[in-house]
This record gives C-alpha cells, sequence and structure tokens, in this order.
C-alpha cells in the first residue's frame, strides 16, 4: 500500500514550511497515515522528519515530530541511516517527553 507521490509531496511541503502549524499537522497526518505508507515512502519521511527535529524551534512541532518518528519505526521499514541526523539533536535541551521519544530512538537505531 501507498500514499502517493502527491500526498508524499504535500508532506514534504508542510514538514518544510516555515509555519509550525502545518509542520504539526504533517506531522499529526503522518501518525494517521502510517500503516498506508509503502517503504519508500516511510525512508523518506523518516529522513526529513529527522533532520527536521534537529532545527525544530518551536517545542510543539518537535514532540510532534518526535511521535511521528516513533510511528514510523513501529512499521518496521525505517532503517538506521534513516535517522543519522538524530545524532546532532542536543538531549540535554529536550523536554521530558522528547527525550522519552528521543531515547527510544537512540536505543534502537544509534
Amino acid at each position: 500500500m501507498a500514499v502517493g507521490n502527491k500526498n508524499l509531496l504535500g508532506i514534504v511541503r508542510d514538514l518544510s514550511s516555515p509555519s509550525p502549524e502545518a509542520r504539526e499537522e504533517a506531522s499529526e497526518r503522518i501518525c494517521d497515515w502510517v500503516h498506508s505508507f509503502d517503504r519508500r515512502e516511510v525512508r523518506v519521511i523518516a529522513t526529513l522528519l529527522s533532520s527536521t527535529v534537529v532545527i525544530e524551534g518551536d517545542r510543539d512541532c518537535r514532540e510532534s515530530e518526535l511521535n511521528a518518528l516513533s510511528e514510523l519505526t513501529a512499521s518496521g521499514l525505517v532503517e538506521a541511516e534513516d535517522l543519522v541526523a538524530l545524532r546532532d539533536l542536543r538531549r540535554d535541551l529536550l523536554t521530558e517527553s522528547d527525550a522519552e521519544h528521543y531515547d527510544y530512538l537512540a536505543s534502537e537505531y544509534f
């Protein structure tokens, strides 16, 4: 199953939007569609999300993005190389909730 290029590009556009609302909505959409992505779509989104999380300035968005990444990993389609950018995330600057997501991802993929 796949969501298709049009929907994938919409998610990519919204994750890279200057609008925190668009980025958060994209993360929520990822969670809603997590079982509809094929391997290529999961890997594209995981790679983009891991880069986005590192530079995210909005705490609510960061939490949504980390949650979406955690949801994507449950698909079993995410590879360690898709999350390499997360290594640049400073754990000491994360909220408790964000740190829990980060710790899970780090323990599984680093």
